[in-house]
């Protein structure tokens, strides 16, 4: 009887974070498709100056040339800005995409069509490749809050490289008055030994942007 228990609670459970996902693609697909702008497409509702901007201090965890896989792509704006932003401070990046939504993947592989193999529909999750990268870069509202230190730390020892990076990063809105997670005391709090942080911060002192990475030790 404990045994048929436990396995009605995982099928529960298993049931309910299918759901849980299946809510997120319909969310995200309903945001950033509702526009032909590729800003928009890729959840950015301002300028292309303030893009930048918000995006760039990705880089600050970048620090050689080699992979980088984007989780949650979405059209690949993000990954196409940052291997121009990369090549204009010496690195050259060769970029790696995973959305949940097929169509968005479908517009990151036409933004990117000699890195269309690259560029595949998984969830973020329970993604499993072939390789390793150098660099790997996540939100972390890709899964539920109790799922945050189980993620972190499959990606980090299975889709990173020895010596390379699994970079964090938290974006705020201002419409919706959300503010970024403090990454870096999370991740702490989380028992994973930060490497650096950075945050994007306006004069007004609204924080667009924060990001934090951890190093794979060898």
């Amino acid at each position: 009887m404990e045994s048929n228990d436990y396995q009605s609670e995982q099928a529960s459970n298993s049931s309910q974070l299918k759901a849980w996902f299946d809510a997120q693609q319909n969310e995200i697909e309903v945001a950033y498709l509702s526009s032909k702008n590729s800003y928009q497409q890729s959840g950015w509702g301002s300028t292309p100056e303030r893009w930048q901007f918000a995006r760039k201090l990705i880089l600050k965890a970048v620090n050689k040339s080699g992979t980088f896989l984007d989780l949650g792509c979405a059209n690949g704006l993000l990954l196409e800005c940052l291997m121009q932003w990369a090549g204009e401070q010496g690195f050259y990046l060769t970029p790696y995409g995973v959305d949940i939504s097929l169509q968005l993947v479908e517009l990151a592989r036409k933004r990117l069509p000699a890195f269309a193999t690259n560029l595949v529909v998984a969830n973020a999750f329970t993604l499993q490749t072939p390789m390793q990268y150098d660099f790997v870069h996540t939100l972390l509202e890709y899964v539920p809050e109790n799922l945050h230190l189980e993620y972190l730390r499959r990606l980090l020892e299975q889709l990173v490289a020895p010596a390379g990076g699994l970079i964090v990063s938290s974006y705020s809105s201002r419409s919706r008055g959300i503010i970024p997670l403090d990454i870096e005391r999370y991740l702490q709090q989380l028992g994973f030994k930060v490497e650096g942080s950075v945050i994007a911060q306006e004069l007004d002192g609204w924080i667009l942007t924060r990001v934090a990475w951890i190093e794979k030790v060898l």
